[in-house]
């Protein structure tokens, strides 16, 4: 194993970490998504929601998760900051759900199961798994620059996802979003 490979840890601990990782998010999310907060909290969120993405494109889309990904690979940090991009996502899930009928009655975990949920928290457990990578060789004085071309690699294959994620996710936001504002106004 070369220091300057991708799989700077084995690929079965690099898996299993991301595996971790990801359930992390999901678990984080699940409980943000089942919170309780009362209509005008979700009424309220809804609305802040709704303004952050008026006019949003694939672009915006792609550098709003990008930024979020990027902060995650900061040592500590990161997991820190993935868990509470899981935990806000959940919310504003919620929110969406207690205020729109149409999907009232859908299970929270269906975002994630969509092409560019699951590419999303691919990402994330990429990110937030190098990040657990990154505290460990801090705690165990190890030097971070083998770990830096491997860490440079995996942001580019994160921002190959979302990037492939933002223009699924626009695709799919563009298709239904008509059909939920027709189905608000009947």
């Amino acid at each position: 194993m070369t220091p300057y490979s991708v799989w700077y840890v084995s690929k079965k601990r690099r898996f299993a970490f991301i595996g971790v990782a990801a359930a992390v998010f999901i678990a984080v999310y699940s409980a943000g998504a089942a919170s309780t907060m009362s209509e005008e909290e979700a009424k309220n969120l809804k609305d802040m929601f709704g303004k952050q993405v008026t006019g949003i494109d694939a672009i915006g889309i792609f550098l709003n998760n990008f930024r979020i990904a990027a902060a995650m690979f900061i040592p500590a940090l990161g997991i820190f900051v993935g868990m509470f991009s899981a935990y806000s996502t959940g919310l504003v899930f919620k929110a969406l759900a207690q205020t729109t009928p149409q999907i009232a009655n859908l299970p929270p975990l269906i975002i994630l199961a969509t092409p560019f949920g699951m590419m999303e928290v691919i990402s994330y457990g990429i990110a937030m798994s190098q990040s657990a990578i990154l505290v460990n060789a801090i705690v165990r004085k190890r030097s971070l620059k083998p770990m830096l071309i491997p860490t440079m690699i995996q942001l580019g294959i994160v921002a190959a996802l979302l990037f492939a994620g933002a223009f699924v996710e626009f695709y799919m936001i563009k298709e239904f979003t008509p059909e939920i504002q027709a189905t608000e106004n009947s």
